[in-house]
């Protein structure tokens, strides 16, 4: 690589010099500052490239319109301060010297982007092509190989508008110079990325097109760069400088420190592909998911990401880049239509009646008091019967109907009927229709619901999971859309309130199971011998309000649990049967002092009203705030497996988990709620930029908070506030610094990585941790010798249960791993495998060879170059890998650099299937070659194919690795590791 030397020694005149960027323009020069021109009157190029290094370096003058001396010095305030100290003659000479190696010389070229961008260019790359840096390829080749030197300017797109006599122009010195050379000759400004606008810019900011006649600028994209107030600048119509600090706080803080230049940068960076918001009418995360087309597009490679992609094509297309906002429903229409539904299917039961007999034992039995609202009856009654096919022993009171109910057994079959003249309120109906019940289980269901699917099943399951359960309700929804309640709550006045009345019901803080204070009648299934105990609902609340919460109580104070179980869907047409407003609020009165009489001394322990967050956590369990990259579902891998796990064993162990993403996701609820036990909290809604105001609601609420991942903790530290949490985990789940320092040994053996330092960075924010957290014995011992005391080990939890197919009946190899990015560890194993081994194993196995890649695959991610190997299947991401690991002989893993454990060994390893590893992998596990594993080093693809053809060959030697990495499953991963380390950590 050519390496320049000082100002002085390196710049030449135009055509004279190796480097592009180190010629000394004359002409340029001089018509840049005129003044000097008069002074250099008829003197020649020589001498005004000495007037330059002798004077206009002090001057604060650039060589040439390819470095940029003011903004150079105003973008590196260390430069700047070393050239007023005279270490350096100017910014041009720093760049000459040291800076080139890696500091951007223009504002419209950014080195580090350029390297990042480009792999070829390494550094052994540059050398051997003879080029000084990035840069001086890009001003030789790249700009003209349409290369991307700024992430603002496509040579390509600038090109494009061109006439015909310019564009030959451009193609002979390349579109970057061009573009800079015209900027001082033409007022016409045309647009040259996709991330910038420069007639909305000029549009939005008259003060800027005024700058620009006025000679303080030269074009709209200069200003945009170069501006001092860069936060005051929106680029495009399509992102919100103030949105996007307002609604990313960690991002607005790194501005604000000068970390970034603004909300753009990082946006452009970073933020695109992690799918955050850049403007309220643009939600990254839902254009992703919604669209299918967008997800193949990026796939295939026609945009980089999500926010390209929908300037580029999605806006042409017409693609919504925000969720359909559902049109309001009034609680009337709502009223209404669950009305109408019911009269609507007044036809059906004349033809076809319900029929609930029964000849076995009754699963639960069924009391529903009537008392006219006929339809309404009958549509609820249909419900269970669709609900539920199991036998139920119906259990109808009619309470004084005079409608079509009094010959509802015209309708009905299989049920059991106690008739009155008169309306004897709910109460006595129902404590009536006790005496009826011959089943272990009793449901009160009103007359007036519709259940969700599986909702009698799902509180029969819930019931049978803990015998100190007393009574389950469910998520009770009302007929416009809106929650009624997610369990109640019990003011110490006595007063009730359902939880989240009038939220979404989606709403993260509804979709958990917990104990409740009570729940209505509406849906409460209670042990039949506990309601005998008890002697039913209390006269004290005859004919209605407050015998349920009175009922729950008394089940608590029998040592009872009551439990919500969202799982429970009631639709209900809320005062649907009832007796008028008035009336009602009446009654409600007489019960609540009815109810404050019979448990004053319970309810002095109560909440003040008011204060929900600590009603609803009157259970009084441990609580964990569990922050991520993204909701740990187990098919992202790449540590999100142990993520789930450690949230499993937590609710196992009695934690109450809320799980909060950094970032968003675009998975489907669906696929969220299957990952994750029922009793997780877990915040589907919200990211970062939510997380203050998160904590500031729930202030004091959580005793532990647990950051997955070294570099979250820096990132959620200004969102924290003062003194809290009570106990902090830092869980590291892999020391990146030590995946970095492999990764630079591998691809770069001459690169200097001081280990060191980059340690010193990755931990700089954990001193805040109470307690770090390590995935594995030698990360431990790396992290005190930092000097972190508190250190633990948890490494991954697997049960060895492997698949019964013998070495016969199986084929083929696995690869299992996720690929988030270009540069991750696993696509660089699988490209290395595919590469340099898949080739040996075919010479030696011919047809029999066969390998199958499964694993999440990042949205900037293209596995193309693979699709059409014939040795090759690409399952992508599979739910249900156990058919998989059944199935195929032996399990590759030809990982060359990563850091923490290899999670995807353990998994193959329980499943029983024999591994080929790195001897990377193999040191990190612990395991012994030829026992355990057969491993050979990452330079050895020899080695590697070797291995697997033996595995493949020789039976004796598979059963041999197969038992005894079993085996090491069986003795390391076993759960009891996890119950013991997270007692040792949370206690």
């Amino acid at each position: 690589m050519l390496k320049p030397r000082s100002a002085r020694q390196t710049l030449a005149l135009v055509g004279q010099g190796q480097i592009a960027w180190a010629e000394f323009d004359t002409d340029w020069y001089l018509a840049r500052h005129p003044d000097v021109a008069v002074t250099l009157r008829d003197r020649g190029p020589d001498a005004v490239r000495a007037y330059y290094l002798d004077f206009g370096q002090k001057q604060r003058h650039s060589p040439n319109l390819l470095f940029d001396e003011a903004w150079y010095l105003q973008h590196h305030l260390g430069v700047a301060a070393a050239v007023e100290a005279g270490h350096f003659e100017s910014g041009f000479d720093h760049y000459c010297l040291d800076g080139h190696a890696s500091f951007s010389p223009h504002w419209l070229f950014d080195e580090a982007l350029y390297r990042a961008r480009y792999t070829d260019l390494g550094d052994v790359a540059l050398a051997a092509g003879e080029f000084a840096n990035g840069y001086d390829h890009f001003l030789k080749h790249g700009s003209r190989e349409g290369r991307i030197g700024h992430i603002l300017f496509s040579p390509v797109r600038y090109r494009a508008g061109l006439d015909a006599e310019a564009a030959r122009e451009s193609d002979a010195i390349g579109g970057f110079r061009h573009f800079l050379s015209r900027l001082n000759v033409t007022a016409a400004e045309t647009q040259v990325s996709d991330y910038f606008d420069p007639e909305f810019y000029r549009t939005r900011y008259p003060e800027v097109v005024a700058a620009i006649a006025a000679g303080k600028w030269r074009a709209a994209l200069e200003h945009y760069l170069c501006n001092p107030t860069p936060s005051r600048f929106d680029p495009l119509a399509w992102f919100s400088e103030e949105f996007y600090l307002a609604r990313y706080p960690d991002i607005a803080a790194a501005v604000a420190a000068g970390r970034l230049r603004n909300g753009y940068r990082h946006f452009l960076a970073d933020g695109a592909h992690e799918t955050r918001t850049p403007h309220p009418a643009i939600d990254l995360a839902w254009y992703v998911s919604a669209h299918p087309e967008v997800r193949a597009d990026i796939a295939e490679g026609r945009a980089p990401d999500a926010f390209t992609h929908y300037l580029r094509i999605g806006r042409a297309q017409g693609l919504a880049a925000t969720p359909p906002v559902d049109e309001p429903v009034s609680e009337a229409a709502g009223r209404s239509l669950f009305r109408s539904r019911a009269r609507n299917l007044l036809p059906l039961w004349g033809r076809a009646p319900l029929d609930f007999t029964t000849i076995d034992p009754p699963a639960l039995s069924v009391i529903m008091v009537l008392h006219g609202q006929f339809a309404l009856s009958m549509m609820a009654l249909a419900s269970l019967r669709a609900n539920f096919a199991g036998p139920i022993e119906l259990i109808l009171i009619d309470s004084g109907s005079e409608d079509e109910t009094l010959r509802i057994m015209r309708y009905v079959r299989g049920a059991r009927l106690l008739r009155f003249d008169s309306n004897i309120g709910f109460v006595r109906a129902c404590n009536a229709g006790l005496y009826s019940v011959t089943s272990p289980l009793v449901l009160f269901l009103n007359n007036d619901v519709e259940l969700g699917p599986g909702a009698v099943a799902a509180a029969l399951r819930r019931m049978a999971s803990d015998a100190r359960i007393g009574a389950v309700g469910g998520k009770v929804i009302r007929g416009h859309g809106v929650l009624q309640e997610a369990g109640s709550i019990v003011w110490r006045d006595g007063a009730t309130e359902g939880y989240l009345r009038d939220a979404w019901p989606l709403a993260p803080e509804a979709n958990f199971v917990r104990d409740v204070d009570y729940c209505s009648g509406v849906f409460l299934l209670v042990r039949a011998a506990l309601l005998s105990e008890l002697d039913g609902f209390a006269e004290d609340f005859v004919p209605a309000y407050y015998e349920d919460a009175d009922l729950c109580v008394r089940i608590a104070r029998a040592g009872y649990r009551v439990v919500y179980d969202p799982a429970v869907v009631v639709h209900h047409l809320e005062h649907g049967s009832s007796i008028t407003s008035a009336a009602a609020q009446a009654l409600i009165a007489r019960g609540q002092a009815a109810f404050v009489a019979r448990h004053a001394d319970w309810l002095a322990g109560r909440c003040v009203p008011g204060d929900t967050l600590a009603a609803r956590a009157s259970d009084r369990r441990r609580r964990i705030l569990f922050i991520e990259d993204k909701l740990p579902l187990r098919l992202l891998g790449s540590g999100f497996v142990r993520s789930n796990d450690l949230i499993g064993v937590m609710v196992e162990m009695g934690f109450h988990v809320t799980v909060f993403p950094v970032e968003q996701g675009t998975f489907d609820l669906g696929a969220i709620y299957a990952d994750f036990p029922d009793a997780v909290e877990v915040m589907h809604d919200r990211d970062l930029g939510g997380l203050a105001a998160f904590l500031a609601e729930r202030e004091n609420y959580y005793d532990t908070l647990w950051v997955a991942r070294t570099h979250n903790l820096e990132r959620i530290m200004p969102h924290l506030p003062a003194g809290a949490p009570r106990h902090l985990v830092l869980d590291t789940e892999a020391i990146a610094t030590l995946r970095d320092a492999g990764r630079t040994a591998l691809l770069d053996p001459a690169g200097v990585f001081d280990l060191s330092e980059a340690m010193r960075r990755e931990f700089a924010a954990a001193r805040r941790a109470g307690t770090v957290v390590a995935v594995s014995e030698a990360e431990a011992a790396a992290l005190r010798e930092l000097g972190f005391m508190n250190v633990h080990v948890l490494g991954h939890i697997r049960t060895a249960a492997p698949t019964p197919a013998g070495w016969s009946e199986r084929a083929g190899m696995l690869f299992v791993g996720a690929i988030h990015s270009q540069d991750s560890p696993n696509f660089d194993g699988l490209c290395w495998f595919v590469d340099e081994v898949l080739p040996l194993v075919e010479r030696e196995l011919g047809w029999q060879t066969r390998l199958t890649v499964v694993g999440h695959v990042g949205e900037d991610v293209s596995l193309d170059r693979f699709a059409d190997h014939p040795r090759i299947t690409l399952r992508g991401t599979v739910v249900d890998t156990l058919p998989l690991y059944a199935s195929h002989r032996l399990f590759v893993a030809p990982t060359r650099y990563a850091a923490g454990l290899p999670y995807k060994v353990n998994e193959a390893a329980s499943f029983g299937l024999p591994v080929v590893a790195t001897e990377l992998l193999r040191s990190q596990l612990g395991w012994a070659e030829g026992e355990d594993i057969l491993a050979v080093p990452a330079g050895d693809p020899a080695g590697f194919a070797a291995c697997i053809v033996a595995l493949h060959r020789d039976e004796a030697l598979w059963r041999r690795i197969r038992a005894g990495a079993l085996e090491r499953v069986a003795r390391e991963n076993g759960r009891e590791h996890y119950v013991r380390g997270l007692t040792e950590i949370l206690d």
